[in-house]
């Protein structure tokens, strides 16, 4: 059990994203888990990476149910936190029993073959989005969306170039974070994708455009006039780690720059969406449309790992799109 009861406090212990240092946490896995849970953390501990930006495991789950987890102590705990995947709650009965009906029947769609349950689930998405908002491409994870949402800004605009804000968090991926803000993702990364131009955001806490959301926009306006070469803007339309909510004031004047400048806005909603802003989606509150939305988390009911793209019609198909706009 050395990995257990080792000091926390000597520095050689400290591993990437290790921030509870204090007494407690010891005291807690001496005294408050069993032998048998022990053992289970020792063997994560071994097999496992280790998460960065993650504290290692304090406890081994058992089951979930609604909001609370069950060690296999017993202990219940109350999930205030859900991964925010957990919209309806951990193990909804009806969403089990739906995926047990779809895994007795059709388990894996082979390529260049449709499926009802599919097709379904494209309609209903695309019935909360604005009228022309309506093509869909699914990915199975957040990071692949926002991959996938800037290839095709590439492809749309023949520009290369994408704005962001510092501090964001778009996904862990090598090319999510490289569009990322949040510096301790990049750093040991190495040459990260390039033409990446990174501005400050419009936060009220902390931030160097602090309870002056106009400066934030003068900055994004900046930048858009000298960089004819930026083809997108990717944001988060509520900044999830820290909740820094913008103005609709802020929102409507980047899309008007966005649309002033042929710049595609990409709005990240893959945390935040479906519900958990009052609204399906996040950007409803702010009365603006993106040209991209990338969904996740919550899509797959904290049981399927899922993910999407929705985006404009007229970009269903890309090279046509770019020949006719190269002669308009």
């Amino acid at each position: 059990m050395d990995h257990i009861n080792r000091d926390r406090h000597n520095a050689a212990s400290v591993v990437e994203g290790d921030i509870n240092l204090t007494p407690a946490r010891r005291q807690w896995l001496q005294n408050e888990v069993g032998e048998e849970t022990k053992e289970l953390l020792e063997k994560d501990a071994k097999y496992f990476m280790h998460q960065s930006m993650s504290t290692p495991c304090l406890d081994v789950l058992q089951s979930c149910e609604g909001s609370h987890m069950i060690s296999v102590s017993g202990k219940r705990y109350l999930d205030f936190h859900g991964n925010n995947v957990h919209q309806i709650g951990f193990s909804h009965p009806k969403l089990i029993a739906r995926l047990t009906e779809q895994l007795q029947n059709l388990t894996f769609s082979t390529r260049r073959y449709a499926n009802t349950t599919a097709i379904k689930f494209a309609e209903k998405l695309t019935s909360f989005t604005p009228k022309g908002l309506n093509r869909i491409l699914l990915t199975p994870n957040g990071s692949s969306a926002i991959g996938i949402a800037l290839k095709l800004a590439r492809a749309i605009t023949g520009k290369h170039k994408v704005i962001s804000f510092w501090d964001s968090f778009h996904g862990a991926s090598l090319d999510a974070i490289s569009v990322g803000g949040e510096a301790v993702f990049q750093e040991h990364m190495g040459p990260l994708s390039p033409g990446v131009e990174r501005i400050p955001p419009p936060i009220t806490y902390r931030g160097i455009f602090e309870g002056n959301e106009g400066k934030a926009l003068e900055y994004l306006q900046y930048v858009l006039e000298k960089d004819p070469q930026i083809g997108a803007f990717l944001a988060e339309t509520i900044r999830n780690t820290d909740v820094q909510i913008p103005t609709k004031k802020f929102w409507k004047a980047a899309r008007e720059l966005c649309t002033k400048h042929g710049v595609l806005l990409i709005l990240d909603e893959i945390p935040i969406a479906f519900g958990r802003t009052g609204t399906m989606f996040a950007y409803e509150l702010f009365d603006i449309e993106p040209d991209i939305l990338c969904l996740g988390k919550g899509l797959g009911g904290g049981i399927v790992p899922q993910a999407a793209i929705v985006t404009r019609e007229e970009y269903k198909q890309v090279r046509t799109y770019f020949a006719r706009s190269l002669h308009s």
